[in-house]
């Protein structure tokens, strides 16, 4: 058995998160308050459901909840062998393995989030998931929608779904030819604005310089970009073009199923991505072990899994 943890991003996150595990978990509540010194954390998590869902406040409010998980699951004796996440949950992984600490993560992701708002305030943009089409017929679609504004790949999540991003003229034109394409599905996504696309590269100065001021330190394990799929090394370029390029998350997970990683505990709200590891690793023609940690029960499932049981 090798383990991986996997890191939740934006869009995973509902009123409520961690609430169950900051009352019964004293691990859990001891990181959780440590981060929610000021009532803040609590709040945006707990009871103001409107700010969870702005780009602002649910990225560091995922990360937090995302590292008391981290800080459980180290107590249950339960450590990664390598670390991947979607988007956001890459600077989960990266405080996971020592390469910065929880509370510089708190800093960054908080900054990201705000810049990444305001950044695609501005904009008529948005995102769309095409569900069921050859990722290179998606990307001839995004070609031939151009000439309406920009609009490209944002997120290579499974095989089965891929998510583009750009301006609304341009997104809708190439919702329309992907489904003429053959797509299952098109559905506009319900976001801000056009993540993982250079319309934020406004952004990218001031994420930079926050990036640099990190005290960076050696991974302990291996983390695979979001940017190659691949471990790196220059992790602040890579989180930098990570903002503007899309999430690679197929490889990523291809690679570390090369690599001998079978078995994945996804940290955060909810279990999306567990989903896509199955469906990634299906059409490697491998069986891999996926479960999830978000509350006691899930905790429960998880420790029996790995002591002999299938998720």
């Amino acid at each position: 058995m090798k383990i991986a943890f996997v890191f939740a991003g934006q869009g995973s996150q509902y009123l409520g998160m961690g609430k169950e595990l900051s009352t019964t978990n004293q691990t859990f509540k001891s990181c959780f308050d440590e981060i929610n010194q000021d009532g803040d954390l609590a709040k945006v998590c707990f009871e103001d459901e409107q700010r969870l869902n702005q780009t602002k406040d649910a990225q560091w409010a995922i990360y937090s909840i995302s590292m008391a998980t981290v800080k459980l699951l180290e107590q249950e004796g339960i450590k990664p062998e390598g670390c991947i996440g979607l988007s956001l949950g890459e600077y989960s992984a990266y405080a996971c393995v020592g390469a910065m600490s929880i509370e510089e993560g708190v800093t960054l992701t908080k900054k990201r989030g705000a810049l990444m708002q305001d950044t695609i305030e501005g904009t008529n943009s948005g995102m769309a998931a095409i569900l069921s089409l050859d990722p290179l017929l998606i990307e001839e679609a995004c070609r031939e929608a151009s000439d309406l504004g920009k609009v490209s790949v944002a997120n290579y999540n499974a095989p089965d779904q891929i998510v583009i991003t750009g301006e609304i003229p341009a997104l809708e034109k190439a919702m329309d030819l992907c489904s003429k394409k053959g797509a299952r599905r098109a559905i506009k996504l319900q976001v801000s604005g056009a993540f993982h696309s250079e319309l934020l590269n406004p952004a990218k100065k001031d994420l930079r310089e926050t990036l640099e001021k990190v005290n960076w330190q050696p991974c302990t394990v291996p983390v695979y970009s979001n940017v190659s799929g691949k471990v790196t090394d220059s992790l602040v370029d890579s989180l930098v073009n990570q903002l503007v390029s899309p999430v690679h998350f197929i490889e990523g997970i291809e690679n570390m199923i090369d690599d001998g990683f079978d078995t994945f505990i996804e940290i955060g709200p909810k279990a999306t991505c567990s989903s896509f590891i199955k469906k990634i690793a299906s059409k490697k023609g491998v069986t891999v072990t996926t479960c999830n940690v978000e509350d006691e029960k899930s905790l429960a499932k998880t420790k029996e899994t790995l002591q002999g049981g299938q998720a």
